[in-house]
């Protein structure tokens, strides 16, 4: 897949470089971007599910399930598929423009993925037994930063926005639409 292959590029040598794709071409690359994400996230949480549940590590309750159980299913898409998008981008992503001619553009990429993974560790209850757990725990969250910072830079802010809000609402809108049809089966 060539995307990926690009995007694999970018994260070994960063550099700020928009490109001013044709609406179509920008639409398919973009897809094949959240597809890919999608699946190697995925992916890469149950292989860390299997590990946790095979070496009997206990990282407590997801903040999602909390939230799932304290709000209603619309407040918690509201958060997850507007808000975080916003906010996230916003605080991890943005300032990635202020180094678009700065030599200083791959640190400032590296910096920004590592602080998107690491402020999802909260996300877990606890992860204290397990320390050395915290890198695979936040890896699918690495992995998205590194697919939105590309994005970001190739496609624009806005790009980022939409990539990230419809990553979380395909990976929660299955759970969320269960909750809002059926709250007593979850």
């Amino acid at each position: 897949m060539i995307p990926l292959k690009k995007v694999w590029a970018f994260f070994l040598r960063p550099k700020y470089q928009e490109y001013d794709y044709p609406l179509e071409l920008k639409q398919k690359i973009f897809l094949q971007l959240l597809i890919a994400n999608l699946v190697i996230a995925a992916g890469i949480g149950m292989i860390i599910g299997l590990l946790q549940e095979g070496l009997g590590i206990d990282t407590g309750e997801h903040e999602l399930e909390k939230m799932l159980n304290d709000y209603s299913p619309v407040f918690v898409a509201f958060l997850a598929i507007i808000f975080a998008p916003l906010f996230e981008e916003s605080i991890f992503r943005a300032p990635l423009g202020l180094f678009k001619k700065s030599r200083y553009f791959p640190l400032a990429l590296y910096v920004s993925i590592a602080a998107f993974g690491l402020i999802h560790i909260f996300n877990f209850e606890t992860y204290e037994n397990a320390l050395w757990m915290v890198p695979f725990l936040i890896l699918p969250q690495l992995v998205t930063g590194v697919f939105l910072s590309y994005i970001r830079v190739r496609m624009g802010f806005v790009y980022g926005i939409l990539f990230h809000a419809l990553f979380n609402g395909i990976l929660l809108g299955p759970i969320l639409l269960v909750r809002l049809i059926s709250p007593e089966s979850l």
